[in-house]
């Protein structure tokens, strides 16, 4: 469903653009609301890099300080390369965001998904088992979510697990859910349930990818059934029974981990997003779905030793693969192969999501688009957003437009798309003096457009020109 939408979006930008009356009454949300930094959002600083908005002139600062291993307000970052490493950084991380006392310390564990201390199910905190969750892209693999909610699993409900499996036990499905865990629903539907405030049985409506906590039955249910609570749903509790999973499907699964796929339209208080390196299901898409779940603090678990492969990532579109007619003819092409077929040389994007200029390459606006052209009709070389370390001050921008001369010099185009808006003029103000402390003078090997400028040819060109003679 994701490419009808996108086409739906693009043709009301458009249309909104020529002015017309339809859409006179569309609004756009401009103001985080997400997040609770109480100041500009780094996270959503960072997930910016992965929309088709027109982003901050100074978007590419978060990758450099994200580089530079900097601090951020809501945001931080660390690296693991194997399964292990990552459950270590994993549990350092949980036992510094929710104070936990040692690598045992289940009761701070229990606290943190509002359990009481003796582990019941505390019916007035049922809306803490969202106090924080683990995303991943990918279910299998030794990263994926099946891995990580066992090993949660394992470290903080050995002794239930223990329990469960000794003849009197109780745990549900293959997943040997236990009470204390932390589950998702997987199915929709009604079923009878226990509202503890009014003692009463009633029957809810129940919605597949509902979140919930695991407590212990009652009385004589004791050892036959599990209560969940489920978010959203003070003082009630339903009951399921071992003999509802089956070889057709569980109706629950653990969810201290999470598919990010299935985490859309959620939100979280902490979120921990494992991010491999290779993987087919990393897209643009996901990833910003990833960023954009977390209302306190974003903690990303990326492979390797660096972030520079999230920047690869903007250009994987899972959208743009899919062909649609809905209002423009987008049909997706075959796409070109290295030698031996074993994978796409590069991504097919929808021309309405993001432009492709005339030499192959896409680029973020209609405006990148038309200075791209004019840079291909004079035959100056250039590349687009290559990364650009600082000298003088550290730090890696990445430029619009770069172009070196025969001496290794460069020289910059930078195109300020939003220069009306006060934070856009903000962010150009930081980069510019990034530039300056970095021997980047405007009018000598830096260069600038506004969105004005850009609406005449003429101005574009002079522009041009006086980058190609800074080049000889």
């Amino acid at each position: 469903m994701g490419r009808p939408f996108a086409d739906l979006v693009a043709f009301l930008d458009t249309a909104a653009e020529q002015g017309r009356a339809e859409v006179k009454a569309l609004a756009r949300l401009t103001v985080e609301v997400r997040t609770s930094a109480g100041v500009p959002s780094d996270a959503l600083r960072l997930a910016s890099w992965f929309t088709r908005e027109p982003q901050p002139v100074d978007a590419d600062r978060v990758l450099s300080e994200l580089e530079a291993g900097e601090a951020f307000n809501d945001l931080e970052v660390h690296y693991w390369k194997t399964p292990q490493e990552l459950h270590e950084k994993l549990f350092a991380v949980l036992k510094t965001q929710f104070e936990l006392k040692h690598e045992n310390d289940v009761e701070g564990f229990n606290t943190t998904l509002g359990l009481t201390p003796e582990g019941w199910l505390s019916f007035d905190k049922h809306h803490t088992a969202e106090a924080f969750q683990v995303l991943c892209p990918v279910r299998k693999h030794a990263y994926g979510v099946f891995e990580l909610n066992r090993w949660v699993q394992g470290r903080f409900r050995a002794k239930q697990l223990q329990a469960s499996r000794q003849p009197w036990g109780l745990s549900l499905g293959d997943e040997e859910i236990v009470w204390g865990d932390k589950v998702i629903l997987t199915r929709n539907g009604k079923r009878d349930g226990w509202h503890n405030a009014d003692r009463e049985n009633i029957e809810e409506y129940l919605a597949n990818g509902e979140i919930g906590i695991a407590g212990q039955g009652k009385g004589r249910a004791r050892n036959k059934l599990l209560n969940i609570e489920f978010v959203g749903r003070p003082d009630l509790a339903f009951g399921f029974w071992p003999e509802s999973f089956g070889p057709e499907g569980a109706p629950l699964e653990l969810a201290y981990a999470l598919t990010v796929h299935k985490a859309q339209g959620s939100d979280f208080d902490k979120v921990f997003v494992v991010i491999p390196q290779r993987s087919r299901l990393l897209t643009r898409e996901l990833i910003y779905t990833a960023l954009t779940r977390s209302k306190d603090r974003l903690i990303l678990l990326l492979e390797g030793d660096n972030p520079s492969f999230l920047y690869d990532l903007i250009r994987t579109s899972e959208t743009a693969r899919r062909s649609t007619n809905l209002f423009t003819v987008g049909i997706r092409g075959e796409d070109p192969r290295e030698e031996g077929g074993a994978k796409p040389v590069e991504d097919r994007y929808a021309a309405h999501l993001i432009y492709r200029t005339s030499r192959g390459e896409m680029v973020r606006s209609k405006s990148e688009l038309l200075i791209a052209e004019k840079l291909n009709t004079l035959g100056i070389s250039y590349q687009y957003e290559r990364p650009l370390e600082g000298t003088a001050r550290e730090g890696r921008v990445r430029p619009d437009f770069s172009f070196t001369d025969d001496a290794g010099n460069v020289v910059l185009w930078e195109h300020l798309g939003r220069m009306d808006r006060a934070d856009y003029r903000e962010g150009w103000e930081w980069k510019r003096q990034w530039y300056a402390q970095n021997s980047f003078v405007e009018g000598r090997n830096l260069f600038t457009t506004t969105e004005v400028q850009v609406r005449d040819m003429n101005l574009i060109d002079q522009v041009a020109r006086r980058v190609q003679a800074a080049l000889e």
